[in-house]
């Protein structure tokens, strides 16, 4: 790799470390603080840095690539399997980026090998990317999916030209490709099941082998049939034909049954991620009954090792919980009988992921999280589910639960200052209009702004990776993507009683006032009896980010006070003008202001309390 590459890896492993929630190591909080602001700088400067070598070394490369000779290209290449490879997930989204000119230069070319290499691993970035859309709406992730099957897809064409091509590589790409069309989530299952099962036939085809016999084929089809394995329904409704069945069950029991044996080879425990699916698929046929089932998945889940850090344990403890979960969310009245257990599995992924070293996070373990917080189910008496999320997001992404209490202070300021003027402002909201006590209705309209500040970005969940770990400027596809934050917030807090009150919040914060511009479309304002909180958290969210959160991503930065002026610039659009008037207020401002400071500051506390006391 050429120097700026390598400089370029180094740099996101630091930025990784420095904006990590940090261990105490025995500091005072004045102390830890102070670090806290030092590792921010510099995460600032490394960001600055990285900008400074993909404008002055890589983009150039790029914009000029049908110029650059064979060693550039190999090195690009290079540089893109450091970003995004099995191991670990550095920035999939400069990957995308490399291997979008490099195909661009391939059909330049009319290279047919590079083509198919490069959608391939075009395919593989956008797969990566799509990660972060567990849980949302199909018409929401589907737009992001078809665009990464596509890739497969017009890779998979390429099977016609199977004979005529002599490269062996070549052939798997395409090959991978057809098996990799089945990525991702689908309408139906089986549509992936139809897919799934011709990717099978080709690779069992010996024609097909006898011409490429040097590609591992009983690899490709063990990986298919891991695919097929994975494609069963876990909905109630039974919407697999017969066929689809006998070919998942076939697939399940081939995987399972290699798995056994692996692991009696090594005299090791069978592995918990495939023993699930041989269980449900006894279930979904009638085999055995959900209480067989649901015992059968907390006998695996008891047996994980929460002292390990392997994908097996991680499944086990995080992923396997949220399938059982998402089984008590089809049949509620199987929830009371097994309250305890459900609260001891989120202690037990809980107390895991708090240990969990930082140098051996990866993208499985962000995966099998968001599974988890989709599917949470909320018990009599248990865990709120807020308070999860705020475990969650204290642990893995603190700069988020940070700015979330900022914006949860700041509401809870201004809604004091309308309160102190307007005590019916709120009256639209049934929940504040019905208390008569003027003191219990301000101190109900404070605690709603505290928490709609807290939850507005809990969506973020599934962006962790983009909003917590950035390493440099965003791209649009990235933009776009982590706009998705608001409507995933939305269907979070409003699945569960404890937070539903806050949904509108996280589901309208970055909709103009007037409705001209912003997102999502599904936030009508007009509709909405909380518009009014939800405009103060659009305002309060907005001031923030402009002048401290989005610094890592936009590059752009503001002042308190310029952010100010803009907003009142912006007033009767962007913001409701019964908001921005207050911000004229010098006294007003600056008491918005100081309750920014003062949410962050206790955000750190909360973060630093939270940490380990780490032994020197």
């Amino acid at each position: 790799m050429q120097l700026y590459q390598q400089e370029y890896i180094v740099n996101l492993r630091r930025i990784a470390v420095l904006t990590a929630r940090k261990k105490p190591e025995g500091l005072p909080f004045a102390d830890y603080e102070a670090r806290m602001d030092r590792d921010e700088a510099q995460a600032e400067a490394l960001v600055r840095r990285n900008m400074e070598l993909l404008r002055g070394e890589l983009f150039p490369v790029l914009d000029n690539l049908f110029q650059a000779d064979r060693e550039t290209l190999e090195e690009l290449e290079a540089f893109a399997a450091e970003l995004l490879n099995v191991r670990e997930e550095q920035d999939a989204g400069l990957f995308c980026q490399i291997y979008r000119a490099l195909l661009s230069l391939a059909r330049q070319k009319d290279d047919q090998g590079g083509m198919i290499r490069s959608l391939y691993w075009l395919g593989i970035g956008r797969n990566s990317l799509c990660s972060c859309l567990v849980g949302l709406e199909l018409e929401l992730s589907e737009p992001y999916m078809t665009g990464m099957r596509l890739c497969f897809t017009e890779a998979a064409a390429y099977l016609k030209y199977y004979d005529e091509i002599e490269d062996d590589q070549t052939r798997g790409y395409i090959l991978r490709s057809r098996a990799n069309m089945a990525l991702g989530a689908f309408k139906s299952p089986g549509e992936k099941v139809a897919l799934v099962r011709r990717t099978l036939q080709i690779l069992q085809d010996q024609e097909y082998q006898a011409k490429a016999s040097g590609l591992p084929w009983e690899r490709f089809i063990y990986m298919t049939h891991q695919h097929m394995a994975a494609s069963i329904s876990y909905s109630k409704e039974k919407v697999l034909t017969p066929k689809d069945m006998t070919d998942i069950m076939e697939s399940v029991y081939i995987v399972y049954q290699r798995r056994i044996q692996e692991a009696e080879a090594n005299w090791e425990q069978p592995p918990v991620r495939w023993a699930f699916p041989y269980y449900a698929i006894e279930y979904y046929c009638g085999i055995s009954r959900l209480d067989r089932l649901l015992t059968k998945m907390e006998d695996l889940m008891d047996a994980a090792d929460p002292t390990a850090f392997t994908e097996d344990s991680m499944y086990g403890l995080i992923s396997l919980p949220a399938f059982y979960c998402q089984y008590l969310q089809q049949y509620p009245e199987r929830i009371p009988e097994r309250r305890e257990y459900v609260e001891s599995l989120y202690r037990r992924a809980l107390d895991y992921v708090e240990s969990f070293p930082g140098d051996l996070e990866n993208e499985s373990l962000f995966r099998y999280l968001r599974q988890l917080s989709h599917t949470f189910v909320e018990t009599e008496g248990g865990m709120p589910y807020g308070a999860f999320m705020q475990k969650l997001l204290i642990r893995f992404a603190p700069e988020i639960y940070v700015h979330s209490l900022a914006v949860g202070e700041a509401a809870r300021a201004l809604c004091g200052l309308i309160v102190e003027e307007e005590p019916d402002y709120f009256d639209d909201i049934e929940a504040v209009r019905v208390l008569a006590d003027p003191e219990e209705k301000r101190q109900a309209i404070l605690d709603y702004a505290a928490g709609c500040g807290v939850f507005h970005d809990v969506g973020k969940i599934n962006f962790m990776n983009l909003y917590a770990r950035t390493a440099r400027q965003w791209f649009d596809e990235e933009y776009e993507m982590a706009r998705l934050h608001a409507p995933a917030g939305n269907s979070l807090l409003a699945a569960r009683p404890s937070t539903s009150r806050y949904a509108p919040a996280a589901l309208g914060h970055h909709v103009w006032y007037d409705g001209s511009r912003g997102y999502p479309a599904a936030y009508r304002r007009l509709e909405c009896p909380e518009r009014q909180m939800v405009d103060i958290i659009s305002l309060v969210d907005w001031l923030e980010n402009v002048t401290h959160t989005a610094r890592l991503y936009t590059g752009i930065e503001r002042t308190y006070r310029q952010a100010v002026r803009d907003a009142v610039d912006q007033e009767g659009r962007r913001f409701s003008p019964l908001l921005t008037v207050r911000l004229q207020d010098g006294p007003a401002a600056a008491r918005i202001e100081q309750a920014f400071e003062e949410g962050r500051r206790r955000a750190r506390r909360q973060i630093y309390e939270a940490a380990p006391v780490e032994k020197r």
